[in-house]
């Protein structure tokens, strides 16, 4: 591998330098002194002490007592101050944010790009823009233990702005209800997004949610928030049946704005332009200067990058049974708990509209005996029942009266269907299907058919399956696949075990954790937000044990809450599996990025001690995250075909493969050349992987590679996820509670209860 950062690296001028500390215990007042320091002094906080780098020779007054720093001691200062001074060196682009230092490209808007390519679009397409984005961020690197440097890296994006006016939109037929609204020049200080449209009248925008209780605002003062649900919105409106032709255009320029070699090509143009500039002033006596790329290599004996073994699948308790891909080794063995699935002939309702009867059946019978596309091998030739060795299992056809009362409430025909069938049953089913008409399938979730009666359903311990009319039309050469997919997902919502990895353990009991959080607010204008700690526990070779919800609470008390549910959660699990004394038990967890000011890490360590304190406990807490600014690119990778002379994956790392980025923190590449899906497809970001310093298992080579094995543990599909699974299950669940809030009278309480098990979240 051939590997670069996408960053440069800087060269100070000296390793010492002067300024000036005081001391301050928290960072109360700290605003109010730089805005009263600026110009002279630069400010940073760290450790209950405020640091002063004077910013001229001699500033009129002094910011504490002088002190000689060197760069070993006190890197996090000086790479501060030189995301303070990189919009210095852009004096012809205004920053939209300062810290790190983000700004708009002039040229390449890429709505006018994609109009130019198709004839006859409407001139109000103008008025929508998708500008190139770039962000310049100074980090600290220690590629090789001891020796840490300065990077600045460089990161491509989008920026999407809507400069139509209301009036103009509403004249049109666009429906604003309800879109997001943005202050066209927001005062220092003030709050860029404004509200939610209720109405607009006269001129005047009513708002049906807001921030600081603006009940109205003047329509020339806003514009519609650039989303990508707010275009959604107005060019389907706009475009017509030339939407889905205007949207494939723009993926296309814009993902060719994002590829390996275009990423490559940004590099040496923002590399060159920054040598050339003059070098950075960071304080008088210390300057700073860009150099070359930063590569990635092993040198003298040192490994940077390492390569983790390819993940196999499992498909038996010894792991003798093993495939490199998951459907083959299902075809083959049958799924890892075949000998022990406890639903050998498992009942499945199916909820779906009178009016596509046929469809249905057809598509079950394809579901339950399997397929034959025809010119070829079929891809799910077995079926349901013998590829996952189960016997006669039932599908129980529940129709919703649909044809002739389409004028009626489709939300309230699926609940009620539901309902009445869990009240009629003698007992509920293992699991359901609910088909959704195309039509209904994006209704706001308050109407959204397969959301209300999802809820009813997992109320009586039922998963649910959602498909869509559509996808059971699909011929067979395209519905193999999609059968894989959904009968691997029903499985597992039955609390069936399609594979798990091939990951060796190698001491008593080995648990990996996921730790997550979601936010029930449902609006972003709620200042009081509640929320739900979220748990999935897998065993190390990933086997899934089981999710734990704690309960509501607000912010001030989620602390309290996730250490009361952690420490029951962790007793289960002793009691469960037999936890002796002096055993030696290995716990690793999974977390997104925290809660801020909360220190998750923490808490879960204290937990840990109280609940294995008759046990050598061996402890990692790991922040597996997809968001920073870091890329890495093999510039040896040539990509592979795509099909009709295009390319794909060129410049793509190979999955597994791990770089070290600092002591405690690794670039995890998840993805590869093989798994990318189309040409000019944007280069896939790799998981930043974090180890907290309280954690007393450090091998992070172990861990990373433990990391990548849990992305291919989703039950969703046959590819693996960008993301391991104890990230990836903590998202889906907490998309759906926020979702279901909105349902009447849902309650969670059930998923705590006789859903522990089961992946219903799928």
């Amino acid at each position: 591998m051939q590997g670069t950062l996408n960053g440069f690296e800087l060269e100070l001028s000296s390793q010492t330098f002067t300024a000036q500390v005081r001391d301050m215990p928290n960072t109360k007042g700290l605003r109010a002194l730089r805005e009263r320091l600026r110009g002279s002094w630069f400010v940073y906080w760290r450790g209950g002490r405020a640091f002063g780098l004077p910013l001229v020779p001699k500033p009129e007054q002094d910011f504490g007592e002088p002190v000689e720093l060197t760069f070993e001691d006190h890197p996090q200062l000086v790479a501060a101050r030189i995301n303070d001074v990189l919009p210095e060196k852009f004096p012809n682009y205004r920053a939209f944010r300062r810290r790190p230092f983000t700004f708009l490209g002039k040229r390449n808007e890429i709505v006018a790009l994609s109009k130019n390519n198709l004839s006859g679009m409407p001139d109000v397409l103008d008025q929508f823009k998708i500008w190139p984005r770039f962000e310049l961020d100074a980090r600290l690197v220690e590629l090789r233990e001891g020796e840490t440097f300065i990077g600045v890296f460089v990161r491509a994006g989008t920026r999407w702005e809507i400069k139509a006016t209301l009036g103009e939109l509403k004249n049109e037929g666009v429906d604003l209800k309800g879109l997001y609204v943005v202050r066209r020049n927001p005062q220092p200080g003030e709050r860029r997004l404004v509200g939610r449209i209720g109405d607009l009248v006269n001129h005047r925008v009513e708002l049906s949610e807001s921030f600081d209780e603006i009940g109205a605002i003047d329509a020339d003062e806003i514009w519609i928030e650039g989303s990508r649900a707010s275009f959604a919105r107005c060019l389907k409106h706009l475009l017509g049946k030339r939407y889905q032709e205007f949207e494939g255009e723009r993926d296309r320029q814009e993902t060719r704005f994002l590829t390996g070699p275009a990423t490559d090509k940004l590099l040496e143009k923002m590399g060159s332009y920054l040598r050339d500039a003059s070098s950075f002033e960071l304080t008088p006596g210390l300057h700073c200067s860009v150099g070359e790329r930063i590569r990635v290599e092993n040198a003298d004996g040192y490994k940077t990058v390492v390569s983790a073994t390819p993940v196999e699948y499992c498909f038996d308790a010894a792991r003798t049974k093993r495939s490199q891909y998951p459907w083959s080794g299902i075809e083959r063995y049958g799924p890892f708990s075949r000998d022990t699935f406890p639903k050998k002939s498992p009942h499945i309702l199916v909820l779906f509209p009178d009016t596509v009867q046929g469809p249905v059946e057809t598509f079950l019978q394809a579901l339950r005996d399997g397929v034959n596309p025809g010119g070829g091998r079929s891809r799910y030739s077995g079926g349901f029942a013998n590829t996952f060795g189960l016997t006669n299992p039932r599908f129980t056809l529940h129709k919703i009266p649909w044809l002739g009362n389409r004028h009626k409430d489709v939300a309230d025909a699926y609940e009620r269907s539901a309902e009445d069938f869990l009240a009629e049953a003698d007992s509920p089913p293992d699991a359901a299907i609910v088909v959704i008409l195309d039509e209904h399938a994006h209704l706001p979730d308050p109407m959204n058919p397969y959301l209300r009666s999802k809820a009813v359903l997992l109320v009586g311990g039922v998963p649910v399956q959602e498909i869509r009319v559509s996808t059971m039309r699909k011929p067979a050469k395209s519905l193999q696949f999609i059968l894989q997919n959904i009968a691997v997902a029903l499985y597992a919502k039955m609390n069936g075990t399609p594979w798990t990895v091939d990951h060796d353990l190698t001491i008593s009991d080995e648990l990996v954790i996921g730790m997550g959080t979601a936010e029930l607010s449902g609006s972003r204008f709620d200042e009081r937000k509640r929320f739900v700690g979220i748990t999935t526990v897998f065993r190390g070779d990933g086997n899934y044990l089981l999710g734990n919800l704690s309960k509501e609470c607000r912010y001030d008390d989620y602390p309290k809450v996730l250490k009361a549910s952690t420490t029951s959660i962790l007793r289960e699990i002793k009691e469960r599996n037999g936890w002796r004394p002096n055993d030696t038990v290995r716990l690793v967890f999974h977390a997104q990025k925290p809660l801020k000011k909360v220190e998750v890490a923490d808490i879960v360590a204290d937990c840990v001690e109280e609940v294995g304190e008759e046990q050598v406990v061996e402890f990692a807490f790991l922040t597996v995250s997809l968001d920073h600014p870091f890329l890495l690119l093999d510039t040896s990778q040539k990509g592979m075909s795509a099909g009709g002379g295009r390319w794909k994956g060129a410049y793509v790392p190979e999955r597994g493969i791990i770089a070290q980025l600092g002591r405690y923190t690794r670039l995890l590449c998840a993805n590869g050349p093989s798994m990318i899906k189309k040409a000019n497809a944007p280069l896939p970001k790799p998981l930043l992987i974090h180890l907290h310093p309280r954690s007393d298992y450090r091998d992070l080579t172990y861990l990373s590679e433990q990391a990548l094995k849990f992305t291919s543990l989703s039950w969703r599909s046959m590819l693996p996820a960008k993301e391991p699974v104890t990230i990836h299950y903590s998202e889906e669940i907490a998309k759906l509670l926020a979702r279901l809030r909105t349902v009447p009278e849902w309650s969670p309480a059930t998923l705590n209860a006789k859903l522990r098990a089961s992946r219903w979240f799928l």
